[in-house]
């Protein structure tokens, strides 16, 4: 997910949690900026989730890379960048990391967000910094385990970081 708090940032999302996805309209006009979801060409398995979470878990533990289907995406005129990923098996999400590999992300400020339906993002932020070490990592955020119960916390603490990027900090 890439964000930017200027007419000059944009964010850049793949399997957004829940609540987060909630929140990307007004997040988008909150920050003044685009979101652009990354497409595979070839999708994962939506229709069995024994299968899905199979090769998913596969593509992540494996660090593939699969082709986008998004047209190439210039990132020239951004400043500012949020990624967001989903955290599978413990890594980065495939798409994600193809992202990461294809374009060179140098100079600018990025922000990362991390959503685990258990664990740690620990690694996965860890893995994401390693896979951008020309660009200003700001700060990173994540989410563990999100329910009805506690979205009320987890929106607040999204809502915090989003006037953090405002702030530029």
């Amino acid at each position: 997910m890439i964000f930017q708090s200027f007419p000059n940032e944009a964010r850049v999302a793949k399997a957004l949690p829940w609540f987060v996805r909630q929140r990307v309209p007004g997040m988008s006009k909150e920050l003044d900026c685009p979101t652009i979801r990354l497409h595979l060409k070839k999708e994962f398995s939506s229709t069995n989730k024994f299968l899905k979470y199979f090769w998913t878990g596969k593509s992540a533990v494996f660090h593939e890379k699969p082709a986008l289907a998004n047209e190439p995406i210039d990132l020239s005129p951004y400043d500012t960048l949020i990624i967001a990923t989903p955290v599978w098996a413990g890594n980065v999400s495939s798409p994600v990391r193809s992202f990461l590999a294809a374009y060179v992300i140098e100079g600018k400020q990025v922000y990362l967000v991390a959503h685990d339906s258990g664990g740690s993002p620990k690694k996965c932020f860890a893995t994401m910094r390693a896979l951008l070490p020309k660009s200003k990592l700001k700060k990173e955020i994540g989410f563990v385990n999100v329910t009805q119960e506690t979205y009320s916390t987890h929106k607040e603490k999204l809502e915090a970081f989003c006037k953090e990027i405002l702030a530029g900090k």
